[in-house]
Protein backbone atom coordinates (compact mmCIF):
# COMPACT_ATOMS: atom_id res chain seq x y z
CA UNK A 1 0.00 0.00 0.00
CA UNK A 2 1.62 3.16 -1.31
CA UNK A 3 2.75 5.97 1.67
CA UNK A 4 0.06 7.94 0.92
CA UNK A 5 -2.97 5.47 1.49
CA UNK A 6 -5.84 6.78 3.64
CA UNK A 7 -6.12 4.32 6.94
CA UNK A 8 -9.26 4.29 7.91
CA UNK A 9 -11.60 2.00 10.94
CA UNK A 10 -13.69 -0.59 8.64
CA UNK A 11 -16.53 -2.63 9.87
CA UNK A 12 -16.40 -6.32 8.41
CA UNK A 13 -19.64 -8.25 8.30
CA UNK A 14 -19.89 -11.72 6.90
CA UNK A 15 -21.80 -14.71 8.30
CA UNK A 16 -18.15 -16.92 7.57
CA UNK A 17 -15.61 -16.68 9.93
CA UNK A 18 -13.11 -17.94 7.26
CA UNK A 19 -14.15 -14.86 4.76
CA UNK A 20 -13.61 -12.40 7.72
CA UNK A 21 -10.60 -13.57 9.32
CA UNK A 22 -8.93 -13.07 5.59
CA UNK A 23 -10.54 -9.78 4.86
CA UNK A 24 -8.97 -9.01 8.74
CA UNK A 25 -5.55 -10.09 7.33
CA UNK A 26 -6.02 -8.46 4.57
CA UNK A 27 -7.09 -4.98 5.69
CA UNK A 28 -4.95 -4.95 8.69
CA UNK A 29 -2.33 -5.51 6.56
CA UNK A 30 -2.71 -2.25 5.18
CA UNK A 31 -2.71 -0.29 8.27
CA UNK A 32 -6.91 -0.42 8.98
CA UNK A 33 -8.05 -0.86 12.22
CA UNK A 34 -10.52 -3.89 11.48
CA UNK A 35 -13.89 -4.98 13.37
CA UNK A 36 -15.98 -7.30 12.97
CA UNK A 37 -19.58 -8.40 12.54
CA UNK A 38 -21.38 -12.43 11.88
CA UNK A 39 -24.72 -10.48 10.57
CA UNK A 40 -26.58 -7.77 9.82
CA UNK A 41 -27.84 -6.88 12.56
CA UNK A 42 -24.78 -7.56 14.52
CA UNK A 43 -23.31 -4.96 12.48
CA UNK A 44 -26.12 -2.27 12.91
CA UNK A 45 -25.84 -2.61 16.71
CA UNK A 46 -21.82 -1.89 16.49
CA UNK A 47 -22.67 0.89 14.34
CA UNK A 48 -24.97 2.78 16.45
CA UNK A 49 -22.83 2.01 19.99
CA UNK A 50 -19.80 3.84 18.01
CA UNK A 51 -22.85 6.38 16.95
CA UNK A 52 -21.55 5.88 13.16
CA UNK A 53 -17.73 6.38 14.44
CA UNK A 54 -16.58 3.87 11.20
CA UNK A 55 -14.74 4.73 8.24
CA UNK A 56 -16.24 2.29 6.14
CA UNK A 57 -18.28 -0.89 6.11
CA UNK A 58 -17.83 -4.03 3.56
CA UNK A 59 -20.34 -6.18 3.99
CA UNK A 60 -21.73 -9.83 2.34
CA UNK A 61 -25.21 -9.67 0.17
CA UNK A 62 -26.04 -13.15 1.62
CA UNK A 63 -26.27 -13.61 5.12
CA UNK A 64 -28.99 -14.61 7.48
CA UNK A 65 -31.72 -13.00 9.14
CA UNK A 66 -30.33 -9.19 8.08
CA UNK A 67 -28.98 -9.23 4.88
CA UNK A 68 -25.95 -7.21 3.30
CA UNK A 69 -29.12 -5.27 0.89
CA UNK A 70 -31.03 -4.28 4.21
CA UNK A 71 -27.72 -3.25 6.09
CA UNK A 72 -26.89 -0.88 3.39
CA UNK A 73 -30.54 0.66 3.63
CA UNK A 74 -30.76 0.98 7.21
CA UNK A 75 -26.87 2.47 7.30
CA UNK A 76 -28.03 4.92 4.60
CA UNK A 77 -31.57 5.69 6.35
CA UNK A 78 -29.25 5.99 9.79
CA UNK A 79 -26.11 6.94 9.09
CA UNK A 80 -25.69 8.73 5.20
CA UNK A 81 -21.97 9.37 5.80
CA UNK A 82 -20.76 5.93 6.07
CA UNK A 83 -19.89 4.44 2.76
CA UNK A 84 -20.80 1.01 2.28
CA UNK A 85 -19.38 -1.88 -0.07
CA UNK A 86 -20.92 -5.26 -0.52
CA UNK A 87 -19.39 -8.15 -1.77
CA UNK A 88 -21.39 -10.79 -4.03
CA UNK A 89 -20.53 -13.59 -5.80
CA UNK A 90 -23.70 -12.95 -7.47
CA UNK A 91 -23.26 -11.62 -11.18
CA UNK A 92 -24.17 -8.42 -11.74
CA UNK A 93 -27.83 -9.10 -13.22
CA UNK A 94 -27.79 -11.41 -9.57
CA UNK A 95 -26.72 -8.48 -7.37
CA UNK A 96 -29.49 -6.48 -9.30
CA UNK A 97 -31.90 -8.97 -8.95
CA UNK A 98 -31.50 -8.91 -5.13
CA UNK A 99 -32.70 -5.09 -4.83
CA UNK A 100 -28.48 -3.93 -5.17
CA UNK A 101 -27.79 -0.81 -7.28
CA UNK A 102 -23.98 -0.73 -8.18
CA UNK A 103 -24.99 2.85 -9.04
CA UNK A 104 -25.82 3.61 -5.08
CA UNK A 105 -23.43 1.26 -3.31
CA UNK A 106 -20.44 -0.59 -5.04
CA UNK A 107 -20.56 -3.90 -5.14
CA UNK A 108 -17.05 -6.31 -4.69
CA UNK A 109 -17.30 -9.14 -7.05
CA UNK A 110 -16.33 -12.67 -5.21
CA UNK A 111 -13.95 -13.85 -5.86
CA UNK A 112 -11.40 -11.02 -5.97
CA UNK A 113 -7.76 -10.27 -5.44
CA UNK A 114 -6.62 -8.81 -2.65
CA UNK A 115 -5.55 -5.62 -5.25
CA UNK A 116 -9.13 -5.43 -6.16
CA UNK A 117 -10.38 -5.40 -2.67
CA UNK A 118 -7.54 -2.62 -2.06
CA UNK A 119 -8.21 -0.15 -4.38
CA UNK A 120 -11.90 -0.18 -4.00
CA UNK A 121 -11.75 0.15 0.00
CA UNK A 122 -9.02 3.34 -1.26
CA UNK A 123 -10.93 4.34 -3.45
CA UNK A 124 -14.18 4.65 -0.70
CA UNK A 125 -12.23 6.28 2.23
CA UNK A 126 -10.54 8.72 -0.39
CA UNK A 127 -13.97 9.50 -1.78
CA UNK A 128 -16.96 8.69 0.19
CA UNK A 129 -20.07 8.91 -0.87
CA UNK A 130 -22.99 9.45 0.70
CA UNK A 131 -25.64 7.22 -0.09
CA UNK A 132 -29.62 5.91 0.80
CA UNK A 133 -28.67 2.40 1.10
CA UNK A 134 -28.98 -0.37 -1.84
CA UNK A 135 -32.13 -0.20 -3.30
CA UNK A 136 -32.03 3.90 -3.25
CA UNK A 137 -34.58 4.32 -0.73
CA UNK A 138 -34.67 6.38 2.54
Amino acid sequence: MPDHARVGIILVVDDQEGVRALLRRELSEGGHTVLEAGDGAEALHLVRRRNGAVDLILCDVVMPQMNGTELATRIGAEFPDVPVILMSAFTPAGVARVGVSETLVPVLQKPFEPAQLTELVQLALEHPVPHRGASGAS
